[in-house]
């Protein structure tokens, strides 16, 4: 499932809903982590991505607490990031993605689209206004796309592959790590 939200309250109450026991976490944005300690408990692993100083902070501080929690600071739009996380986990149970504003749903997206890709999650979870706006604005008229998925949180019916550059980067990086 592919849930989306903006409202803080009801984004993390559609985490403790969707998380189960054993589960590996993926959360971007998850700011000073507040959240996290209500459902790191129950996860197997969670990773807590962010590119801010006080979220390394605080969230170094709940790792002392929570031996399944890792915290990995990096700007997620670069690889970069992705290969730190990927040396942690190589798949996700469920994808959380926190970048509420609204401004521009077009990074959040393109973030989420390439993160499923490659961890293809069972379930992802997107805080983002612009990403519900569009949403709902939005009317699906071809009934040829309108079908049930044999896949949960990420898109792959449609040939979702991971974007040409990203693509090179991690063949490059294959010789370092493995990637899948």
């Amino acid at each position: 499932m592919i849930s989306i939200t903006y409202d803080a309250e009801f984004y993390r109450k559609t985490l403790n809903e969707t998380i189960r026991e054993n589960d590996t976490v993926v959360e971007i944005g998850p700011h000073v982590g507040e959240y996290i300690k209500n459902y790191v408990p129950r996860t197997k692993l969670t990773v807590a991505v962010d590119k801010a100083v006080q979220s390394e902070k605080s969230i170094k501080v709940l790792e002392n607490d929570f031996k399944n929690l890792r915290f990995v600071r990096g700007d997620v739009r670069m690889f970069e990031t992705v290969k730190l996380v990927l040396e942690i986990t190589k798949n996700c149970d469920v994808l959380c993605i926190d970048m509420g504003g609204g401004r521009y749903p077009d990074t959040v997206f393109k973030v989420w689209a390439v993160w499923s890709g490659i961890f293809e999650p069972r379930d992802s979870i997107i805080r983002n206004r612009g990403i519900g706006e569009f949403v709902q604005r939005a009317k699906v008229i071809d009934d040829s796309i309108i079908q049930p998925f044999e896949d949960s949180g990420w898109m792959k019916t449609w040939g979702r592959t991971v974007p040409y550059e990203l693509k090179k980067q991690m063949d490059e990086f294959d010789f370092w790590i493995k990637v899948k």
